[in-house]
């Protein structure tokens, strides 16, 4: 028997339909906050170090850590992301007794303008180590290559091999640590290279460098 008469069709709402919905709207938010979570994790390697760097406290390994997981994380993010669209733009709408229910179009161009949303997030994040230098040379005001060359080069020039950065942020916030050593004329970190070179006439100034590297996670040896 019919739970509805003709009398009474309209008090008999589509539970069903209702909760697939919910269902609906919870993997949407799974599959695109998922998304996003795990490109922030992809970047952890370079914007975490600076976090921590900037309230003073160790980043020793850090960088190290996230850079080991990070295509594992690119990889669920990508996937995460993928399974967005196909549930925003592609997933038929749950159906019961016959009768399929669809979203009111307010809210599918909501979810629409949610998922791309977080594919930009997911993009900025994903490639943030390769435009990480610019914002941690604007962050610590770092020297440039040229301001540092231009500096006074009679102090004696130390150069170091630096093993452990993974981005151009690495680079220059160790170099922002080494300006800031008393004694230190000048210091210039490169990523391509991972060297570094400081003029100094200061008393232990290979110590310093090697310590300062040290609270980065990194380590200079003394070529």
């Amino acid at each position: 028997m019919d739970c509805c008469t003709n009398k009474d069709k309209n008090d008999c709402s589509p539970h069903i339909p209702a909760k697939g919905g919910n269902a609906g709207e919870r993997s949407e938010r799974f599959t695109l906050g998922g998304s996003v979570v795990a490109a922030v994790l992809s970047s952890a390697c370079c914007w975490l170090p600076l976090l921590l760097l900037a309230f003073g406290a160790s980043a020793a390994g850090v960088s190290a850590f996230f850079e080991r997981w990070r295509p594992l994380f690119l990889i669920v993010a990508v996937a995460l992301l993928g399974a967005g669209f196909y549930v925003v733009y592609f997933r038929k709408a749950a159906c019961a007794d016959g009768s399929c229910e669809t979203a009111p179009r307010s809210r599918r161009a909501f979810s629409q303008a949610m998922l791309w949303v977080a594919a930009l997030l997911v993009g900025a994040f994903a490639l943030f180590p390769k435009y990480a230098g610019t914002v941690a040379r604007t962050f610590y005001g770092t020297r440039s290559a040229n301001e540092s060359a231009a500096v006074v080069t009679g102090a004696a020039l130390h150069r170091f091999n630096v093993e452990g950065m993974t981005c151009e942020a690495c680079a220059t916030t160790l170099q922002a640590d080494l300006e800031k050593i008393d004694g230190v004329a000048s210091a210039r970190v490169d990523y391509a290279t991972k060297a570094a070179e400081v003029r100094s006439d200061a008393a232990g100034v290979t110590s310093l460098v090697q310590a300062a590297a040290e609270r980065h996670g990194y380590r200079a040896t003394p070529r």
